[in-house]
This record gives C-alpha cells, sequence and structure tokens, in this order.
C-alpha cells in the first residue's frame, strides 16, 4: 500500500507532467491541436462518417456554379457540424472521466451536447437544401432530357442485352453451386451498364459520378448480404461496362457498316 507521502509525490508529479503538456508557444499549440483532431477521427465513427459526407458535398459543390457566398456558407456548415461532434466526443469523454456510475446530470450533459449535434446536422440540411435543390433540379432536367430525347431503342437494347448475357454465364458458371449466388451478378452488371450509357448520353461527369456511387453500393449491398466475392462483383461490373461499350460502339458504326454493305 502507498503511503500519503507516496500519492501525493505522485500526484505533483502527474501535475508537473500535464503542466508540460501545456501550449508553451504557437507551435506546441498546432500539435496538440492537429493531435485532437486525428485522435477524434480515430476513435468517433460519427464524425468519421461526418468527414466522409463533408468531403463529398464540397466535390459535388465543384460541378455546380456557386458564388463566394454560397461556397463560404457550405464550407461555414460543414465545420459547424465537425466542431458539434467534436464537442459532443469531449463531453462524452469527460462526463465518463468524472464518473462511471449512472447520474441524473451525467446523461443530461450527455443528451444536451447530442442534442446540439442534432440541431447542427438540421441547419446543415436546410443550408443543403437551399444551396443544392434549384441546382439539382436543373441538372436532373437536363439529364432526363437527354436521356430521353436519345433513342431510347438502344437504351432497351442494353438492358435485355446485359440481363441475357448474365443469366447465360450464370448457367454456365453455376454447375456445382446454387444459380441465384453464381456469378455474374444481374443486378451489378445491369447497374454498371446503365452507368456507362448514362455517363456516355450525358457527357456529365457529375451524373456519371453519382450513377458510379450508387452502382458500387448495389455491388456491396450484394457482397454483404449474399458474401460473395469482391471478385465477382469486379467481373460483373466490367461484363457491364464492356457490354455497353461494344453496343454503343456498334451503334455509332451503324452507318459506316450500311454504306460498306
Amino acid at each position: 500500500m502507498k503511503t500519503t507521502e507516496e500519492k501525493m509525490i505522485l500526484k505533483e508529479k502527474k501535475l508537473e507532467k500535464l503542466k508540460n503538456r501545456k501550449n508553451k508557444n504557437f507551435y506546441t499549440a498546432i500539435k496538440h491541436a492537429v493531435d485532437g483532431v486525428v485522435h477524434a477521427f480515430k476513435t468517433e465513427r460519427n464524425l468519421r462518417i461526418d468527414y466522409i459526407i463533408g468531403l463529398f458535398v464540397l466535390i459535388a459543390s465543384l460541378f455546380f456554379d456557386f458564388s463566394k457566398t454560397e461556397f463560404a456558407c457550405l464550407c461555414l456548415t460543414i465545420g459547424f457540424v465537425i466542431f458539434a461532434e467534436m464537442i459532443n466526443s469531449t463531453v462524452e469523454y469527460v462526463v465518463d472521466l468524472i464518473t462511471d456510475k449512472y447520474d441524473e446530470r451525467a446523461k443530461a450533459a450527455k443528451d444536451i451536447a447530442a442534442g446540439g449535434v442534432f440541431v447542427s446536422s438540421l441547419v446543415a440540411v436546410i443550408v443543403s437544401y437551399f444551396l443544392f435543390v434549384d441546382k439539382i433540379y436543373m441538372a436532373a432536367n437536363t439529364v432526363l432530357t437527354t436521356i430521353l430525347g436519345s433513342k431510347l431503342y438502344i437504351l432497351f437494347t442494353i438492358m435485355f442485352a446485359t440481363i441475357i448475357l448474365a443469366v447465360i454465364l450464370k448457367g454456365i458458371f453455376s454447375r456445382d453451386k446454387d444459380y441465384i449466388v453464381s456469378y455474374p451478378s444481374a443486378r451489378v452488371t445491369l447497374a454498371f451498364g446503365m452507368t456507362t450509357y448514362v455517363y456516355l448520353v450525358t457527357k456529365s461527369m457529375f451524373t456519371g459520378g453519382v450513377a458510379l456511387i450508387l452502382s458500387i453500393i448495389i455491388a456491396q449491398i450484394k457482397v454483404e448480404n449474399e458474401k460473395s466475392r469482391p471478385i465477382y462483383m469486379l467481373f460483373s461490373a466490367l461484363l457491364g461496362i464492356l457490354l455497353v461499350l461494344i453496343i454503343y460502339q456498334i451503334v455509332l458504326l451503324k452507318p459506316y457498316l450500311i454504306n460498306i454493305l
């Protein structure tokens, strides 16, 4: 057992160590701040989600004609949400450090901090709505008009050809396994095929990027739900992309082929 004097000495050493961690200059302050940001990113799942969403929104904003004021509002909103999440994490750390027993005041502190995150997220959704809704509506209108104005028989040909080819290959590769879970995946093949077609028709990086993200989500759901191997999903995606490129090239070369014949 430690004596009272030893405990006091140990406490003084801890206080001295804490003093040494205080910011002695601007460089030390920046270093500690960066350490805090990195630690929060590594340990807090919700904060990582906030960073990913914020990065996606910033990248998406590059495809729209935002003014300096609109872009500043967007950056402030993203920073506000991340700041609120970090404060929430700080409150949780402090409360857990003070007590490890259930207390109504500790619960209230955590709930209030979580409420701050909720309010900041709600504000972010409202700001994003007013910044993006008109621009997304105009972009979606343009994309739909472009697709519907193109030759729809090409679209239906691609869809049916993709599904039929996937079914045929499933029959070939499903001799010793269940037909449904065999590869290639018709859903993934069709998703990446349609993504390729949408990009070829619209020539829009934003539209193609959004379609690509949705296709990747479909492949990820397939992997998680049916325990499919990622390499099979990659094979399905490449199959859809190549099939659409081949059909699209045939359509483009059709006038030349007719002249040759």
